[in-house]
């Protein structure tokens, strides 16, 4: 064992995972588990990235009154300011009334972006011979005024400089009155703006700040005063200390309950040990290939660790149940028996996880690959790695203590006749009682559709409680929608502000919106504020003669504070050669909000207020497909749950289609019974049936997290139904036997899923617990009905075929071992042996060419007049393309004898060594090929049953074009590898399909590295064979090269090479062109098979007597079709 399992070169695999390791990244950000083709998730991700200062902590006060509240948000923002190494700024009251004097820049800014001849206005109102009225009425109003607001402002504005234009009175008009922004209406709940000294850009910088800042925080808050924090820093802080509990309660938790299943099971140590180990390492490994694969593993996607850990020991259980119930099978034996069944279980789960980056969803995408990519490993690891350091006395064949087939006889002498007829009754009894129960429960609705947010949303969340505080006391219980503009400068995004204004009052008009607000007012004018630079000069230059004026008028020179700022931002504003922007903190502060500049990228938000009655969705997706696309978005999370919602229900399709396509072709590959197929299904059914029941009775619904357990009970179920319906085959139907070697293990199994699945329901995200929970509940179901009552309708639907072959005759022990042999098919000819074909190969080397044809002439003569039964399905197999001429028929079929004979002479001189390049001159249709080959997306060239296809793959590889040809196994074993090394010989490379069953992926990975793969498609095994029709007649054909072209998007091109009079005639015809997304459904492939068929008519019309088919090709020929030969 040591020399098998730890060479040295097996710690090469340690290089990629550390790389693995050294690339992992954990990204916390909720929005980057959403598509980016969404309008509604581009609006939410761009307000959040560009608007959503990730520097700046929110804290929210509620005090007993608005005294208390008042005084503790002073006293909370004195003390963090004077925390000048991790505060740099604290806003708790609005700027503009801590700091009047710095909103002269606002208002300069706002005069200067007005239209010219307004802001001439302007200057014509301050010429020299109007100020001294403008101050009269200014003291005027002063002495009449009872207002103390007023009496303040006109006491530092004496030439009424703060009466903005009525365009922008509405935008500013906040500013200079109370603090609304800050404070509820009764004064009891308050916020602080805190910002950060330096950058948080990731959550552990996050998480190490916001623990420093609540201990000053709670140092200043007086007692009777209950705090809050939100913002980036608190969701990024507790979505990472969220993430490490998660992980922390689910792995640990999962690994602790799938330790005291197995103990409970086995009371073995070092399997127990041995298992948890072996499940480190996986889970250690998958992280690192995520790590590798994906760089970043975000917040959703850690879930795969417990997910992985309850499927992984799957493979392990069943694997270690199998070898304990067979104690004299060796370990090579048991893997053999076992490995069939968690090959088609491994297989549907990991489409299951795969088909979930269908979805819509990237989160759910990449946690799906993750846990397909752990399953493989977990599989292959188990298979090989798990038994043999448990039974190393048992690793070769005839080292158990039993004899296999005394312990098989014995089985077989202990079987029972069938389950007992009372067991029957009372697993019917509780089948009719189970869907009689789900459909009353059911009759009162199924669950329902959550088209909410929520899915998203943390549970128990703080940061969370207090953005709904806020919203409650600051925004009328409401969420404000977020309209994002964007451009490449200031003017396009000024005239995108314009084009929306419109829209929004309609919107507001028909009650979809209460109001809107908009920086227009307040986002730079390029074109005005050129035109009004001369004039802003001119009031500059006027400095002297407002201040002569208003010391004049009574005024002091502390009234003419804000008259010097306005001219000095004007005088700034004039001589930049740039767009001016505001720059002192108010102003910052206040753009920070609304307006981000990037380099050549510049955006404004708007805030649009929906009716306090509640969001009408329907009329906010009217309103939002009004709006201008260009360059807007409309952003919400109300919003943003529907979205979504309708993109998952809209991919939901492809995930179950799939699914449950690859369910019942995985059933069919390991069953080929309907009866059996049949059962699984029905466990699956009654398995959803009692899902939604639970659901329905718990009050739970669907969401846009939890409907992808759909895919995922589907792929993951169906094992359980799987592993027992093949171990009651395995054991004649033995209840007890099966229930012994299969049905503990699936408990066990089943056990672990369920916990694995169901530590989600503990996540802090509410989707990720639903999901949890509804996989637990559904793969439950499967594994309890696979266990307890599927072996009952087993035997109930199978009894009879088991006793009649029970008399049939005795079994080997590999049969007995894997699975029930299937029903006799007609056998290939027994001349098809490695020894004929080895004495061919000696023959054709010995005689000169002539002779060797004449030879052969003779030989297929003398084979049609002995070999009647095959004389007799050749004719049969001519008669449709000779539209039943039975005479032209038996007349082509004994040429097609004699031709056949000249193939294979030709081919053993091919695989010889000979050289065959004289053969093949003529080569009509080669620009088809290169022009299929220049894509670069893989070739398949397809061919039928015609003339001698061999001689066509070596052209290709002395043209110095690489070819894998696919094959099916030849009768004879020793044949196989005799044409395999013949191939090898000549540069071509071979995949015997069906030895491998991960062929199908290489064959994939080689096309779409752009390789060139030849196929036969007229004579399929039965997995491949799809229904289409050949001369008007239904025939059964190959679908593989439509699979691999839905799989691979590669070229197909039809070619066949004929023997003609002095030579070879190869033809490539013209490329099949395909729509791929056409082909994503089974009768489309179909279509697509029919088509690639149909192309070869003519070719097999004209050269009938070299299409070379031995066995029935026909249906109605043959019930049972006779295995290809498949000579190549």
């Amino acid at each position: 064992m040591k020399s098998r399992w730890f060479r040295p070169w097996w710690l090469l695999l340690l290089i990629p995972l550390a790389l693995g390791l050294a690339r992992l990244r954990f990204n916390v950000e909720v929005l980057d588990l959403l598509p980016d083709n969404v309008s509604a998730v581009t609006g939410v991700k761009l307000y959040q990235q560009k608007f959503s200062n990730s520097r700046e902590l929110v804290i929210t006060l509620r005090a007993p009154d608005r005294e208390a509240a008042t005084q503790a948000a002073q006293a909370i923002a004195e003390k963090l300011r004077a925390n000048t190494n991790l505060v740099a700024d604290v806003i708790w009251q609005p700027p503009w009334l801590e700091h009047p004097e710095q909103t002269a820049e606002l208002i300069a800014h706002l005069w200067f972006n007005q239209p010219p001849e307004m802001f001439s206005q302007l200057a014509v109102r301050l010429a020299e011979t109007n100020l001294p009225a403008i101050l009269a009425a200014t003291r005027e109003e002063l002495s009449t005024t009872l207002s103390p607001t007023e009496i303040g402002r006109l006491s530092y504005d004496p030439f009424g400089l703060t009466r903005l234009p009525e365009n922008v009175t509405g935008a500013a008009s906040s500013f200079g009155q109370g603090d609304e922004m800050f404070a509820s209406p009764d004064g009891k709940f308050r916020i602080l703006f805190v910002k950060s000294r330096g950058e948080l850009a990731g959550y552990r910088e996050c998480s190490d700040w916001l623990a420093a800042v609540k201990p000053a925080v709670a140092r200043a808050t007086p007692a009777g005063v209950s705090v809050g924090f939100t913002g980036r820093p608190a969701f990024v802080a507790e979505i990472s200390a969220s993430m490490k509990h998660d992980i922390t309660v689910s792995v640990f938790g999962t690994a602790v309950i799938i330790a005291i299943l197995f103990w409970l099971a086995h009371r073995r140590w070092k399997p127990m040990l041995w298992l948890l180990t072996l499940l480190a390492l996986i889970l250690a490994s998958t992280l690192a290939l995520g790590g590798l694969i994906f760089g970043t593993i975000n917040v959703v996607s850690m879930g795969f660790a417990a997910i992985l850990l309850g499927l992984a020991v799957d493979y392990a259980v069943v694997h270690y149940q199998e070898a304990l119930a067979h104690p004299g099978l060796s370990i090579p034996q048991v893997r053999r028996a076992i490995a069939p069944s968690i090959f088609w279980a491994a297989v549907t789960t990991i489409a299951a996880f795969v088909v979930l980056n269908f979805g819509g969803l990237p989160g759910l995408a990449q946690l799906g690959s993750l846990v397909a990519v752990g399953v493989a490993l977990s599989a292959c690891v188990m298979i090989f790695a798990f038994l043999p350091p448990l039974f190393p006395e048992r690793m070769h064949p005839g080292s158990a203590g039993i004899p296999a087939g005394v312990l098989h006889a014995k089985e077989l002498a202990g079987r029972d006749a069938g389950a007992p007829r009372t067991r029957e009754k009372i697993i019917f009894a509780i089948t009719t009682t189970l869907i009689l129960g789900c459909g009353i429960v059911l009759l009162n609705g199924l669950p329902k559709l959550d088209a909410s947010a929520k899915a998203l949303e943390p549970r128990d969340s703080e940061a969370y409680t207090a953005i709904e505080a806020i919203k409650q006391n600051l925004n009328q219980n409401r969420d404000p929608l977020w309209l994002v503009i964007a451009g490449r400068n200031e003017s396009e995004v000024a005239r995108r502000l314009d084009a929306v204004v419109p829209a929004l009052e309609t919107a507001v008009s028909n009650q979809t919106l209460a109001s809107f607000t908009l920086p227009a007012a307040l986002w730079p004018r390029p074109e005005n504020q050129l035109a009004n630079r001369a004039t802003a000069s001119r009031l500059v230059a006027q400095r002297e003669m407002f201040r002569t004026a208003a010391l004049a008028g009574g005024f002091s020179e502390d009234a003419l504070g804000l008259t010097r700022s306005l001219l000095d931002s004007w005088q700034v504003a004039a001589a930049a050669t740039n767009v001016f922007w505001p720059t002192n903190p108010l102003c910052s502060w206040i753009f920070d909000k609304l307006a981000v500049r990037e380099g050549t990228n510049f955006y404004a938000v708007g805030f649009l207020f929906p009716p306090t009655n509640g969001v009408d969705l329907a009329a906010l997706r009217d309103f939002d497909a009004q709006l201008p696309h260009d360059g807007v978005w409309l952003g919400a999370w109300g919003l943003l749950g529907s979205e979504m919602l309708e993109v998952v229900k809209k991919n939901l399709w492809k995930l179950v289609l799939p699914m449950l396509g690859l369910v019942l072709l995985s059933l069919w590959l390991a069953f080929r019974r309907f009866t059996e197929i049949l059962l699984s299904v029905g466990v699956l059914l009654l398995s959803g049936l009692i899902l939604l029941t639970v659901m329905r009775a718990a009050g739970w619904s669907w969401n846009l997290l939890n409907l992808m357990a759909l895919p995922l009970i589907l792929g993951t179920g169906v094992d359980y139904s799987l592993f027992m319906q093949l171990g009651l085959r395995r054991h004649g139907g033995d209840l007890a036997v099966a229930h012994r070697s299969v049905g503990r293990a699936l408990l066990l199994c089943g056990g672990t899923a369920v916990a694995g699945f169901g530590s989600l329901g503990l996540s802090s995200n509410a989707g990720m617990s639903s999901l949890g929970q509804t996989c637990a509940v559904g793969i439950a179901a499967n594994m309890l009905l696979a266990v307890f009552v599927l072996p009952v309708w087993w035997n109930f639907f199978n009894c009879r075929r088991r006793l009649e072959e029970s008399h049939s005759g005795g079994t080997t022990e590999n049969q007995s071992l894997l699975t029930s042999s299937p029903t006799a098919r007609h056998s290939p000819s027994s001349l098809y042996s490695a020894k004929l074909w080895n004495l061919g190969l000696i023959v054709v080397r010995r005689l000169p060419p002539a002779l060797t044809t004449a030879l052969a002439r003779t030989l297929g003569r003398i084979y049609w007049h002995l070999a009647t039964h095959r004389r007799e399905v050749v004719i049969e197999n001519f008669l449709p393309v000779l539209n039943g001429d039975r005479a032209a028929a038996r007349r082509a079929a004994k040429k097609m004898f004699s031709e056949f004979a000249l193939k294979l002479a030709d081919l053993w001189r091919f695989e010889s060594g000979a050289d065959v390049s004289g053969e093949k001159a003529a080569w009509q249709g080669w620009e088809d090929f290169e022009a299929a080959r220049a894509r670069g997306k893989g070739v398949l060239i397809v061919t039928p049953h015609l003339g001698n296809w061999e001689i066509g793959a070596a052209f290709f590889v002395e043209h110095g074009i690489p070819m894998l040809v696919l094959t099916q196994a030849e009768p004879d074993a020793a044949l196989t590898q005799m044409r395999l090394a013949s191939r090898a010989r000549r540069g071509i490379e071979t995949i015997v399909v069906g030895e491998d069953a991960f062929a199908f992926i290489e064959i994939i990975k080689r096309l779409q590295a752009g390789a060139t793969v030849a196929l036969l498609v007229d004579r399929p095994p039965a997995p491949k064979a799809v229904p289409v029709e050949l001369f008007g007649r239904p025939i059964q054909a190959s679908n593989a090269a439509a699979e691999l072209a839905r799989a691979s998007g590669c070229a197909i091109v039809p070619g066949v090479i004929v023997r003609q009079p002095g030579g070879y005639a190869a033809n490539i015809l013209p490329e099949i062109r395909y729509d791929r997304a056409a082909i994503g459904h089974r009768d489309g492939r179909i279509r697509l098979t029919q088509e690639i068929l149909r192309a070869f008519e003519p070719a097999i019309r004209q050269h009938l007597n070299q299409w070379y088919h031995f066995v029935p090709v026909w249906p109605t020929q043959e019930k049972h079709q006779a295995p290809s030969t498949n000579i190549q």
